[in-house]
């Protein structure tokens, strides 16, 4: 199964959408994703994600589903705040996963933090793919499905964190995904029955380039 994290084209906060310019990068992502196989298709709530996913659906011909775990929140931001003196640290084993997580910020983030990471859990093990526990994921239906989560920067930096076995605190704030950009998992069967998430691409913008358009690092 191939997972693709694709951040929302350039956005318009005030008016829950995106801007002109992202138009134009949701238009280039559809033409680059248009003749690819892709069995589903989820967004976030807002409309910056599923406007950036509505140029791809009517190419596709297809219908999205909403997740709306996968909701931008500030929470997952407040990495950019840290420091070299912050005081951030954590364990990680096979066995556990990520654990005994020590947070460098004086806020209630890790509940959205751990929200999100439940949600995943139960999303993947919705496509066949059951976490037990720590870093390996229970092949229970192996298949070869494409299923594309259309999202946000930080929301889609924490995920990519967690999918990878390192604190989303730690990792976060050197992940800088461009607007519209594209992130690929590929979970393969092995024969122990076990798998890990394995990234394959990180912030992909080959649609950008072949559209001629700016990079947007906003």
């Amino acid at each position: 199964m191939l997972l693709y994290i694709i951040r929302h084209a350039d956005p318009d906060y005030e008016h829950n959408t995106i801007t002109e310019f992202g138009w134009e990068e949701a238009e280039a992502l559809a033409v680059w994703l248009k003749d690819k196989k892709i069995d589903k298709i989820y967004t976030s709530p807002l409309g910056r994600a599923i406007d950036t996913a509505r140029p791809t659906l009517k190419a596709k011909g297809m219908e999205h589903e909403i997740l709306p775990w996968t909701e931008e929140s500030m929470d997952y931001m407040e990495s950019h705040r840290m420091t070299k003196d912050s005081d951030c640290s954590y364990s990680v084993s096979v066995e556990k996963g990520v654990h005994d997580f020590k947070d460098f910020m004086e806020s209630t983030r890790m509940e959205r933090i751990e929200n999100m990471i439940k949600c995943s859990d139960e999303f993947l093990a919705s496509h066949g793919f059951r976490r037990e526990g720590g870093l390996f994921y229970k092949v229970e239906n192996y298949n070869d499905d494409v299923i594309a989560v259309f999202c946000h920067g930080g929301f889609g930096g924490a995920w990519i964190a967690h999918l990878l076995g390192i604190a989303p605190g730690i990792l976060f704030p050197a992940i800088s995904l461009t607007t519209s950009s594209i992130t690929t998992f590929e979970f393969r069967e092995e024969k122990t029955g076990y798998t890990r998430p394995i990234l394959r691409r990180l912030g992909e913008i080959t649609h950008i380039h072949n559209a001629g358009l700016r990079v947007n690092n906003r």
